[in-house]
């Protein structure tokens, strides 16, 4: 089987994504880069509100949260970093929760000539409620406000549903697909003008 140089995928907070990730790194070369992981944590915590303001669309009072204008960079940088471990020889599966189609097509154009296989990861509302209750760590309702945004500009190579589905057999369904897979790749598809 030829691996893909990144397996992205997109979903919702609280669809699984961080989950199977780990369960993709476990059964493949890859290393994992996540939003939480580069963008949350690594943010300094006065730009939270300016990065909460950025993810849920443009608003009037932007102008009036304190590091408006980083968000963007960020976002740019996290997929430019993707770029870059590719570059060097190293795959890398991507947890993300694309929001807006300038991230996606921000995406697009930083791993244009990349061979990225891109994974819708959906979940039911009422399972993300339960997830976001559990995890204590998120803000509740913020899942299910952007899961239709959230997939709102894409196309992709593979959908799954997390909502029933343990981890393990959503990496092996990824897995069977990357195995299979047979023509342009959805980013391919999109890059060349395709609705969405």
């Amino acid at each position: 089987m030829k691996l893909p140089d990144v397996i992205l995928l997109n979903g919702t907070s609280s669809s699984g994504k961080s989950a199977l990730t780990g369960m993709l790194q476990a059964r493949l070369p890859f290393i994992r880069m996540g939003i939480d992981d580069f963008i949350w944590e690594r943010v300094p915590a006065s730009w939270f509100d300016a990065v909460r303001l950025f993810l849920s669309g443009p608003r009037q009072r932007a102008a009036s949260v304190e590091y408006a204008g980083e968000p963007a960079k960020l976002f740019r940088a996290f997929h430019r970093a993707v770029r870059t471990c590719v570059a060097e020889g190293i795959g890398v599966v991507v947890d993300d929760a694309i929001v807006t189609r300038a991230l996606l097509d921000d995406w697009i154009a930083a791993l244009e000539g990349i061979d990225v296989f891109f994974v819708g990861v959906h979940c039911a509302a009422e399972e993300l409620v339960l997830r976001e209750w559990a995890r204590r760590d998120r803000t509740p309702g913020t899942a299910v406000s952007v899961m239709k945004s959230v997939h709102a500009h894409a196309i992709y190579d593979l959908e799954i549903d997390s909502t029933a589905t343990p981890s393990s057999a959503l990496a092996a369904q990824i897995i069977a697909a990357l195995e299979t897979r047979t023509g342009p790749s959805a980013f391919e598809r999109m890059r060349a003008g395709a609705p969405r």
